[in-house]
């Protein structure tokens, strides 16, 4: 039993042999091991006792922060509650002294809605108003202070503000009755600024030479509009370099910054712009339009001349390398042939003469019929395009159909644009060649008729 301890021991305290034997001085009795164990068990016991008065006085700290915090909380419901006090003492005499301040206004007190009112509506009306481009953006500020303060209800209005609001109203008032010229800042369609002089005409138009103009709350300048309506920009012109007297000049009574109708008018498509919605069809209208109009031209100016020496030749006069001329050289040839023999010859030039003089005139008949059935056959294929977009899209959108009629009815105009000139330049040129063939045909009758009374004689 005592060997079994022994052993026990020894291997408890194992790793304190190794360290034996690194100090050889170092005894290895089993008294110096108890000793050993003994020591270590007192540092043990030194160990959990400084913890547990850490942990006493860590404990005792936390009640103290525990306990400050309380009181601090109780101090601050202390204050809450105190200030909650005097919050509801103050609304209440809050009411007491706003019932006493109406009693004493009286009928004063309505001024500052009246005022509020009028500095309000005023001011949303200059920040878009075209006079505010030459009065500039103060009078705004003014306004929306005053406004401010009337709805608060606090202080009336001083004698140099309602002097000031009177004076504002009224210079609109003279403004929107005359034409002034000033310097101001435009900005171009590129965005570049310049001082430029305006022409203010009332509070309807603002204008520079040769350009309308609206103006622009946010930069407190004039624009240029981003087109112009072309018509209208002579009187812009006539404005702007007009100091007496009247001149024309085209005014949209409809916007404050420059007229709503002006830019609604300026959004409508050009012609040019409107043959673009006809798309190939369109354009295959304008080259049939443009080859009859070339056609016409280039035939009626030889028709006309031949006519001319026709009728110059039937009247006696040789001009020769004409119709006539060459039906005369056919009845010379032909002198001493009988009667029928001459009229068939001469029928046969008339006939050869005939195909020169309506070269032309049947291209020109045949646009005039093909041009209106090209519209039509636009209208169908735009009218496509619009039950198309409806089958997607729905009709919720009308600018989803606008594409497809646009083209339907662009395309139907060009060709009734194209098919009523060509009827009737078909018709003119008709009409010179039957002249020309009329003189033809009379003088080879009577020539026939000159011939068969020589035969007779």
């Amino acid at each position: 039993m005592k060997s079994k301890l022994l052993i026990i021991i020894f291997a408890l305290f194992l790793p304190f042999s190794y360290a034996q034997e690194e100090k050889p001085d170092t005894a290895l009795s089993l008294e110096q091991l108890l000793e050993l164990v003994q020591q270590g068990k007192f540092a043990e016991s030194e160990e959990a006792t400084e913890r547990e008065q850490k942990f006493a006085r860590e404990r005792s700290r936390q009640a103290t922060l525990l306990a400050n915090a309380k009181a601090e909380r109780s101090r601050l419901e202390a204050i809450a509650s105190e200030l909650e006090s005097r919050f509801e003492a103050n609304d209440a005499k809050l009411v007491v002294l706003e019932e006493q301040l109406k009693t004493r206004l009286g009928s004063l007190y309505e001024t500052f809605g009246h005022l509020q009112g009028v500095a309000s509506d005023t001011q949303q009306q200059f920040e878009s108003a075209v006079t505010s481009g030459q009065f500039g953006q103060d009078r705004e500020i003014f306004l929306k202070d005053l406004a401010k303060r009337m709805g608060e209800g606090i202080s009336l209005a001083s004698i140099e503000e309602l002097e000031r609001l009177w004076y504002e109203l009224s210079r609109e008032l003279v403004a929107s009755g005359n034409v002034q010229k000033f310097q101001a800042t435009v900005v171009d369609n590129e965005g570049q600024t310049s001082q430029q002089n305006v022409v203010r005409v009332g509070n309807f138009n603002a204008v520079t030479e040769g350009q309308y103009l609206t103006y622009l709350p946010a930069r407190g300048a004039y624009e240029t509009l981003p087109r112009q309506p072309g018509r209208y920009l002579g009187g812009t012109y006539d404005v702007h370099d007009t100091s007496t007297g009247f001149v024309e000049f085209a005014v949209d009574p409809t916007g404050p910054q420059g007229g709503a109708l002006l830019t609604n008018l300026i959004s409508l498509p050009s012609f040019f712009e409107q043959i673009q919605y006809g798309r190939i069809t369109g354009y295959t209208i304008i080259l049939l339009f443009l080859l009859a109009t070339g056609i016409f031209g280039w035939r009626t100016y030889i028709l006309f001349n031949l006519d001319k020496n026709v009728k110059k030749e039937a009247s006696g006069s040789r001009q020769g390398n004409n119709p006539l001329s060459r039906i005369f050289d056919v009845a010379e040839q032909n002198k001493g042939s009988d009667v029928e023999t001459l009229e068939l010859k001469l029928a046969e030039q008339i006939l050869v003469e005939r195909a020169s003089i309506d070269t032309g005139i049947w291209l020109v008949r045949l646009i005039s019929v093909v041009a209106p059935l090209l519209g039509l056959f636009g209208t169908i294929t735009g009218m496509i395009n619009t039950f198309q977009a409806i089958t997607l899209f729905g009709t919720g959108d009308p600018k989803t159909m606008a594409n497809g009629i646009s083209e339907a009815l662009v395309t139907t105009m060009l060709g009734l644009m194209t098919a009523i000139p060509a009827t009737f330049m078909a018709a003119i040129m008709a009409n010179y060649a039957k002249n020309i063939l009329t003189v033809l045909e009379e003088q080879s009758t009577g020539m026939v008729a000159a011939a068969s009374e020589e035969n007779k004689a």
